[in-house]
């Protein structure tokens, strides 16, 4: 086993391949759209998605928005790394989607928008990289317009996510995580989110485990299940 030096987040964003054919992110992009889907699906409707005002906190290079804007959702992407925004621009101007698309920077616990803004927003792999959860929250629900919905996932606070996550994924090649693009004590158990969601007015309406579900196009397709020991997706609306 070979350590690596850990970089920190801020200068790994800004590198990161959001677009290499290994990226693991990558490879869950359509699963994890789906799933938004299909949140959107049992909130407003069949049909709803291109129907809605979509923001996505955390976008990094576009993988979700371009994925999105591809099932003709009008989407707006906010996050705090100048890199990633770059990569995302120069990437869904080549797809010719940038006119469903607007990205701009900014943090979560900070979000530039008015009160009720959005009827959908989205928010994966991300609410573990922020630096005031709580506030984070407050701002969703705040950004949230009432009757909608915030799909989220995250990471559970687990010893076998530490193992898996940090120290097989960052530590061993075949693990293809950088070194340094986790915080364990960042991690949030469900619980912990399910109470700073409640106690911001919203409601949650599922939260369970994002495992994988069968083999599509020789790999693993991934989807909620009952196995919340590494990764969790749910949803939650806002009352109006």
């Amino acid at each position: 086993m070979i350590f690596k030096r850990k970089r920190p987040q801020k200068e790994i964003f800004n590198s990161f391949g959001w677009w290499d054919k290994g990226c693991f992110l990558g490879q869950m992009t359509g699963d994890r759209c789906d799933y938004i889907a299909a949140c959107i699906t049992k909130v407003f409707g069949k049909g709803a998605l291109a129907q809605q005002d979509i923001l996505e906190i955390g976008c990094g290079g576009g993988l979700i928005c371009e994925e999105l804007a591809q099932r003709q959702a009008i989407i707006v992407g906010i996050d705090p790394s100048q890199g990633a925004l770059e990569t995302a621009r120069l990437h869904i101007q080549k797809s010719g989607l940038g006119h469903n698309v607007y990205y701009q920077q900014g943090i979560a616990e900070a979000l530039p928008y008015a009160n009720g803004s959005f009827s959908v927003i989205v928010c994966l792999d991300t609410l573990e990289h922020v630096q005031d959860l709580p506030a984070t929250i407050k701002e969703i629900a705040r950004v949230l317009a009432p009757g909608g919905v915030f799909v989220f996932d995250t990471i559970n606070r687990t010893l076998l996510a530490r193992v898996v996550l940090i120290w097989y994924g960052e530590h061993f090649p075949s693990g293809g995580l950088t070194p340094g693009l986790h915080n364990y004590h960042s991690f949030i158990k469900p619980t912990e989110l399910q109470t700073l969601l409640t106690t911001s007015g919203l409601q949650v309406r599922e939260l369970t485990g994002f495992m994988p579900r069968g083999f599509r196009n020789g790999r693993a397709k991934m989807g909620p299940g009952w196995f919340t020991g590494l990764s969790y997706v749910g949803y939650v609306t806002k009352q109006r």
